[in-house]
């Protein structure tokens, strides 16, 4: 499928180049917003017709999944403008620096932040009565 689509809509797919690229992540974006729109509202119908709130739920997720679609294709239309003369090398260097704070206190683990509700500092059998 994804062969018939790139032949259809993008002609020298095959090629590697920016331009070639783009074509590609804005088909990809489309195609997305389509299939999830279209998923969403087939099941929202089917959800609304049967009475199910989990069929239902399920068509609201497909909704909100085409959301990310639509931020693909943000994002290569961003990427496809020219560096600006303040910023040659692009504006990336603070989303990096803040995108590595929000892993590292996302990911670190629990015991080496001395959280002192941890069960490291309050094991079960002695914890006191007020947590």
């Amino acid at each position: 499928m994804t062969e018939l689509l790139l032949r259809l809509f993008v002609p020298n797919a095959s090629l590697h180049t920016p331009d070639v690229h783009a074509k590609i992540g804005k088909l990809a974006g489309i195609v997305g917003i389509v299939c999830n729109v279209f998923l969403a509202c087939l099941k929202l119908v089917v959800g609304l017709a049967s009475g199910s709130v989990a069929i239902a739920g399920d068509g609201i997720n497909n909704l909100t999944d085409s959301a990310s679609s639509i931020v693909t294709l943000l994002g290569f239309r961003m990427a496809q403008r020219p560096a600006d003369e303040e910023h040659p090398f692009g504006h990336g260097r603070y989303e990096y620096i803040s995108g590595v704070v929000v892993a590292a206190l996302v990911l670190w683990p629990e015991q080496s932040w001395q959280n002192p509700l941890s069960s490291r500092f309050f094991p079960r059998n002695r914890c006191p009565s007020a947590f």
